[in-house]
């Protein structure tokens, strides 16, 4: 393995320095508050509910055709 030079060792321990410092949390309670947020979110959503969707003045009302 190549010895790595003096800079490039700073850099290295600046990085591990920084991810160290970033606060985590467990992914059984992360996942389950965004279960919760996509689920409270379903009704405002337009690509599932199709009500909202007829009001949106964007929409396409036409099948596409090749000119």
């Amino acid at each position: 393995m190549d010895e790595l030079d003096v800079p490039q060792m700073r850099r290295e321990v600046e990085s591990l320095q920084y991810q160290l410092a970033i606060s985590r949390e467990k992914s059984s309670i992360t996942v389950t508050e965004l279960v919760k947020w996509i689920e409270g979110c379903v009704v405002e959503d337009p690509f599932l509910n199709p009500e909202l969707m007829r009001a949106n003045p964007w929409v396409e009302k036409g099948k596409c055709v090749i000119l």
